[in-house]
Parts: C-alpha cells; structure tokens; sequence
C-alpha cells in the first residue's frame, strides 16, 4: 500500500545518481576506447587481406610466365598443367587450396603432394571487389587483369609451338622479347599504383583512429578519476550518518514493541469490537501515540462510526462529524481524501494544514499537532479507517508509517479470519441442515426420520402407546416431471409438503425420503385413527394444485405400518410400510393399506425371485420349449411359439405367471428376453438346416424390450448372427403394451417391418385397443386369448366375442389364431368361424425342441 504523501527522498539518493552516472560514463569511455583499437585492428586486417590479394595478381601474372617459360625450355607437359591450373584458380573455374599462403607459388611442392583444394570457386576479381577498396583501385587491377590475360595468349601462343614441334628458340624469343616485357611492365604498373593506394588510405584511417583512441583513454582515466573521489566523499557521508542510524535504531525497536502488542491483541481477540479496542490501546501504549481510534463506514449515510478509541480527547469523538461527501466541509479531511484516493493519508502539521481546518479548534484544544487516516479493506473494499493522532509535527515519518501500514495489513488479515470463522459457522450449519433436511421442501431427510422415529418409537415403548408409520407415494408423478418438467414438479412437491405439514399434531412428524415419496411417524395412534388419518391425507392430496399457468390434480396411493404389532424398530416398519404401498399401487392406486403377513411372504418371495433370477442364465437355468401353431385349414405346423421355463435347485419350478413380472419389475427381462429371442432364432435355423418343413418362429416381447430404442437393430443383428432369414421369425406383443404409448408403438412396429420382420398381436381382447390404431399397426395377426376361448362351446358371450374378433380381421386382412385351444368341441366352433390357425394342448403342449422336432419331422414322411 503507497502512502498519500510521498517521504523526503534520503541524502545519499543524489549521491548514489551521480555515482551512477558516472559509472555510466566510466563505462562509455571504456566502450569507446576499445571500439577504436578494433578499428585500427580492423583497419590493419583489412590493409594486410588487400594486400595479399593485390599481390596474389601479381604473383599469378609471374607464375604463369614462369609455367610457360619452363614448358617451352623442358617441353615437361606437367608445366603446362600448372599453367592451366593458375588460371583456373584464379578465374574461379577451380576451387582455392585451404590454408595455403601462396595460392600460386610453388603450387605442387617438392614432395608432389598438392594442396587440399577448398569448398569455394571465386575468381580472384571477385575477392577484390569484397576486399573494400576503393572504385579507382578497383579499375586499376581489372586492368592489370586484362593485360595479364592478353598476355596469357603469347604465353598459350609459345606454348603450342613448342608442343607442336616447332622450333624451341622461337618459341623462347616470344617469351623474352621486348613487346612480352613491356606487357608484363603494364601489368606490374597498376598494381603498384594500388599498393600505394592502400597503404596511404590505410595511414590516414589509422592516424585518425588512433586520436580518437587517445580521446577515448582519457576520457576513461578521467570519469574513472571522478569515480574514485565520488565513492571516497561517499564514504565519508555514510559514516557520518552511522550515528543517527543508531538513534533511529532505539525508535524503530519501540515501535515494533507496539506492533508485537498489536499481533498479540489479533491473536487473543474473538471479535471485531476486541480486536479495534486492543488495537487502539497498545497504538497509544507502546506505539507513542496521543490518541488513536477505528471507525466504521455506515453504507445508509456514507458518515464514519467510531467502532473503538483510547488516548487524551477520545471525549471529542462523541460531537465527531466525518462524512464521504466532498461537498461537505466534514467530508474533505483525512478520512475522506483517504477515502477518495484508496490510500492513506499523512497530515504533518494538522493545526495548518488546510483539510483539517474544519477540525483546528479541536486539535488545539486537546494538542494534536499531526494525524494519519489509513483505510480498512475487506476483500478488497474499504470498510472503515484507522486514525491514529500525535503531539508531535512530522511524527509520521518512513518507520513510522511503514509500522502502520504493517499493522494495518494485520488487521485486515484479522476482519478476514473472522468472517471465514462466520462464514466456516454458516457453511457447518448449512452442512447441519443439509444432512438433517430436504432442501427442496425443507422436511427432514432420511437420516433425521431415523433419528426422530427411533426416539419416537422409545417413547412409545416406555409409555406402551401404539405409533403409526404411513408412507405416502404419489400416483403416476413420472408423468408430470416428464411432460412439464422437473421444475413444475419440484413445485408441486413443495406445496404438498407445505399441505402435509399443516394437518400433523404436535410430535408427529413427517419427511421426504427422495423423489414423491413421503413418510409419517405418528405418535400415539392406533389401527382405527389411522384409517382417519390415511383418508384425510388422500383428500388433502388430491386437491388441486395451481403451479404457473397449470392447474395440476395428482392422486396417492399409502402404505400404513402400526407399531408395536407389525415392528419393533424403524426399518422394519418402512419396509413394512413400503410393502402395503406397493400393494395398493398393483391394485389400482389411489388409496390406503395395512400391512398384513401376506404382503411378507408376498415380499419375501418376490425378493427371492429377483435374487435368483440374476444369476439364472449365468447358472443355465432357463431353456425354452416350443408349442406347435397348426393351421385349421391343412391341420399342418406351420410355427412355433417359443416359451420360457425356469428351474432352480432352490426354488424348483417357477411358473412363467410368477417370474416374467419380477423380471419386468427389476429390469431383468431386457437380458432374458434377449436370450430368448437368440435361441429361438438358432433353433429355428437349425431345424431349417435339417431339411425339415419351414416354420415361422414366434417370440414374445415385454413391454421394457418393445420400449427399447435400439430393438429394431437389435433383432436384425441377432438374425445376422444367426443367419436366419426375417420371414421366419414372428414377434408377438401384448395388446395393453401396443396402446400405452400408439405413436411409439407404430414407429417401431414401422422400422420392424422395415427389415421383413412379423408382428403380431396377443392376448387380443384383454386390453382397450383402438381400432384406428390398430389399422395403423403393421401387424398380420390376431392371437384371440384364451380366456374367450376356454368356455365358447357353451357361452353365448364368449362365442359372439371370438366370432366378432375372426370377422374384424378378416376384413381388416389381418390373420386369426386362438390359443388354449383344448376341446374338439372347441376346435369345431373356431373352424366353423373359419378361424386360421390355433394352438393348445389338443393338439400338443410346449415341448423341448427334440421332441418338436421329431413332431415336426413326422409331417415330412
């Protein structure tokens, strides 16, 4: 945090500034100095490569004399090869040797070992130009390399006749004569030009550069002169404040007492109201403060509440007027220019310093003679301020502000230890209330209900009072989350607890366990009354409800446990309780139960059911059989229905009545019935396979199957894998599972016959099919139940039933066939209505499939 009003800046600051400085220009020297001995070093570089490739032109003009005049003498064709190779290298149509001082002299040395040639081909004009000199130097040696090159043609001229034979004086004379030499004087004329050239210009840079170098070194000894006598001076100042150092020291130490005091009052203090009055108190104590004093803003009227205060003239405060406003007189003092900038604000000279004007006569009064007003953040916030007042002008100087600033920040960190502390109280009390109470309706949860209940039920054991358990679930509430959504339902749910809520007595209670169900534990109440009780909550809950734009009415179906007689503890009873509601839900819902030993056993059984249907398939269990379908026309198989049988080691036999509703209850038919759909599949490709008649294969789905997204994928994966052709394979549905959801129903029978694949309707006439529904399911066949068919040779109704469904389908072109058929009687009558086909025991019961085999294998012979 950066005080209001900056500290006077040291004594030593200008000094260290210029000592700086001058170390800067010691540095600069330096770097100037050693810039120009690298120019002269450069420059000497530069003058020495020049003049190694001014005198490479000339030497290469004297070694190809020399090649030629030597092959001319000895008529040695190594000597003209050299010739070739000089001209070569220095055209750049040859590499240059590496590391080899004269390129051209002495090319092949004695022991005929030639130098390692290098990477770059650069004719030799070529590393002039890049040499830097200078455009007429320049001229002069393309020159002196065009009078080399014409003269290499009397060289190549002499050489030829020498290699031709002809006569070696000649071919010498051309070589010696004086037009060769006044050549090779044009030659050697511009190359000496050119190295006087350079070493003039050479001379000049280097005289120049070496001023500039002498300049550089004194300026160097110099500033490094300064330097020295700067840091001798500063020395001397340094050691001249060492004493008032010293003074500072003692001061510095009691002021840090104080805030040791201060971190001790933040450790100890519990509240805020502790904590400033500490605070105040040890500022005044240890701290050499006259007085000191925290105050609060107040968000309604932007005005300064004193939360604590200690010291001479506190009494003031009780008249004090400090506001934000800078438009108020009260409002343009330390406080609120510390308000206004966010930081603190340092008033030496409080008696005549112009904010504090509106405040001279109180701080003359009790000898204030300089304040401070520092603000008090709170996440990042200012809350409030602390001032603290001295009788002392300038008594706020570095280490006492760097003091308070200190303990500020503490008492900031403070105010947030305390309200994560109130925050930490309010989350535990939240964390309390969510694992006692349902957040949606506020009713105890599951764990207070077992905590309440158990208490409840002790009393009722000491007293030897009956108390009533009574679980509440409400009808078909899926329907209402699923087609008005989850939030319409949360607010219903919240208005029925509200309703239940208001009907109970006093002790009695009532929870949420989850979803729409809800429980009451009754005290002190009977059989009888909680008859009472059930109807009046049934009535309750059955009024309307008004959610939104919805007007909504919803039903209930409960469940009634009586402690002591159908429990002893809690969980019992729910479970109880728990068993009675379902049984009113399987008998038509809206309504109340108690729990009986029937409903136990009923419990029990379905319990084990399920248990040991989960491992049914896993342990082979479960086989299939098949019931022939024969037609009444040819009194022929044609199909197979495929049904499911079950036994267990434990509970024997278990009729299909028994088992299949577990299944659907518990999830457990989508794998079952899966399997079952499989191995009929097999079993009817391998009969196929045999060569015996073909047959259509019929298979019931549940309800939870037809339901399934995927089932139409489903089934034609399965006759893939089992490479059974769709025609042979008929699905049978139940009539109530093809009405519950039509569209549904219409879709998926659509994508099923998309794939060549049956449909048929069973147990038709024991639901409420519509016929336009059943017009638009793609389905072939009517399986008329069994319950019309067992008594229609001897009721009236029953036979005008099953002739009203045979007529209805042949007309809608849909096949018949009856099931249960047992009697000959029975069969004439279905003939007679020219029913198509039937299944029942007078012809055969479900039989394993070697047996439906060798049943099915007799039509062949």
């Amino acid at each position: 945090m950066k005080p209001h009003v900056l500290l006077p800046q040291p004594k030593y600051d200008s000094f260290l500034w210029a000592c700086f400085g001058t170390m800067l220009l010691v540095t600069v020297a330096f770097m100037v100095y050693v810039w120009t001995e690298k120019r002269i070093d450069h420059a000497n570089a530069l003058r020495y490569t020049s003049h190694n490739l001014v005198d490479e032109l000339r030497q290469s003009s004297d070694d190809l004399s020399r090649m030629a005049r030597t092959y001319v003498a000895t008529g040695e064709p190594q000597y003209r090869k050299h010739y070739e190779e000089i001209r070569a290298i220095r055209d750049g149509r040859a590499p240059r040797p590496q590391r080899y001082e004269n390129v051209y002299w002495d090319l092949v040395p004695a022991s005929d070992q030639r130098p390692r040639a290098g990477q770059a081909t650069v004719p030799l004009l070529q590393l002039l130009r890049e040499a830097q000199l200078t455009p007429e130097e320049l001229a002069l040696l393309a020159a002196a390399k065009q009078e080399s090159d014409k003269l290499a043609s009397v060289d190549i001229a002499a050489m030829d006749l020498r290699a031709a034979g002809g006569d070696p004086a000649r071919a010498t004379a051309m070589l010696y004569d004086d037009a060769y030499h006044s050549a090779k004087a044009d030659i050697m004329r511009p190359i000496g030009q050119v190295n006087d050239s350079m070493d003039l210009r050479t001379r000049m840079l280097v005289k120049d550069t070496a001023l500039d170098a002498i300049l550089a070194r004194v300026a160097f000894m110099l500033s490094a002169l300064v330097l020295v006598l700067m840091v001798w001076r500063g020395k001397r100042r340094l050691d001249a404040e060492r004493n008032q150092a010293m003074e500072r020291t003692q001061r510095v130490s009691r002021l840090y007492s104080a805030l040791s005091q201060c971190n001790q009052a933040i450790v100890h203090s519990h509240t805020e109201a502790e904590l400033f009055e500490r605070i105040c108190r040890d500022v005044v104590s240890y701290g050499g403060m006259q007085m000191a004093w925290i105050g609060l803003i107040d968000p309604d009227n932007g005005r300064i509440k004193v939360a604590a205060a200690h010291g001479g003239g506190i009494e003031y405060l009780d008249q004090l007027e400090v506001s934000l406003d800078a438009s108020a007189p009260q409002g343009r003092g330390p406080i609120g220019l510390s308000y206004r900038s966010g930081q603190p604000y340092w008033c030496q000279d409080y008696q005549h310093a112009p904010e504090t004007l509106h405040w001279h006569v109180h701080g003359a009064r009790h000898g204030w003679a300089s304040s401070a007003a520092i603000p008090l953040r709170r996440n990042g916030d200012i809350i409030g301020f602390f001032a603290p007042y001295s009788s002392a002008v300038d008594a706020f100087d570095h280490d006492v502000r760097e003091l308070l600033l200190e303990m500020t920040l503490d008492i900031e960190f403070a105010l947030k230890n305390f309200e994560r502390e109130a925050m930490r109280q309010q989350t535990d009390q939240r964390v309390h209330y969510l694992a006692h109470y349902d957040v949606l309706t506020g009713l105890p949860n599951r764990s207070q209900l077992h905590e309440r209940a158990r208490h409840m039920l002790e009393q009722a054991r000491i007293s030897r009072t009956p108390a009533t358990v009574m679980m509440l679930d409400l009808d078909h509430f899926k329907d209402i989350n699923d087609s008005l959504g989850h939030t319409v339902g949360d607010a219903l749910l919240s208005e029925l607890a509200l309703r239940l809520t208001g009907c109970l007595r006093d002790g009695d209670m009532v929870a949420r366990l989850g979803g729409d169900e809800f429980i009451f534990v009754l005290r002190n109440l009977g059989s009888s009354e909680a008859s009472d009780v059930a109807r009046k909550v049934l009535d309750l809950t059955g009024h309307s409800y008004s959610v939104g734009k919805h007007e909504l009415r919803v039903s209930a179906s409960i469940g009634i446990a009586v402690y002591p007689d159908d429990g002893q503890d809690v969980e019992t009873l729910l479970q109880r309780a728990d068993a009675a509601m379902y049984q009113v839900k399987r008998a038509g819902r809206h309504d109340f139960r108690f729990f009986t030993a029937a409903m136990q056993q009923h419990a029990e059984r379905h319990l084990q059911l399920v248990n040991a249907l989960r491992y049914a398939l896993e342990r082979e269990q479960m086989h299939v059989v098949y019931q022939p379908q024969v037609s009444l026309k040819t009194g022929r198989i044609i199909g197979a229905e495929a049904l499911l049988r079950w036994h267990t080691p434990e509970l024997g036999v278990v009729s299909p009545a028994e088992f299949i509703p577990a299944a659907e209850e518990s999830g457990l038919i989508i794998p079952i019935g899966d399997w079952v759909l499989r191995e009929a599949v097999r079993q009817a490709r391998l009969w196929l396979e045999a060569g015996l008649p073909p047959l259509v294969m019929a298979v019931n789905l549940s309800a939870a199957q037809f339901r399934a997204a995927d089932l139409p994928a489903k089934v034609a994966q399965i006759l893939y894998e089992e490479s059974l052709p769709p025609e042979y394979l008929e699905l049978e549905l139940t009539e109530g599972v093809a009405v519950q959801d039509p569209q549904g129903a219409i879709a998926t029978m659509n994508h099923l016959h998309d794939r060549g694949i049956s449909m048929s309707i069973d147990d038709f006439g024991t639901g409420f099919s519509s016929l336009s529904h059943l017009k638009k399911f793609k389905v072939y066949k009517l399986k008329i139940d069994q319950s019309f068919v067992r008594d229609i040779s001897t009721d009236a109704e029953d036979k005008a039933i099953v002739s009203a469904i045979i007529n209805m389908a042949r007309s809608l072109g849909l096949t018949t066939i009856a099931e249960g058929v047992e009697t000959v009687e029975q069969l004439d009558f279905l003939r007679e209505q020219l029913c198509d086909e039937m299944q029942g025991y007078h012809f055969s019961k479900p039989l394993p499939a070697p047996e439906f085999e060798t049943l099915l294998s007799k039509q062949r012979d």
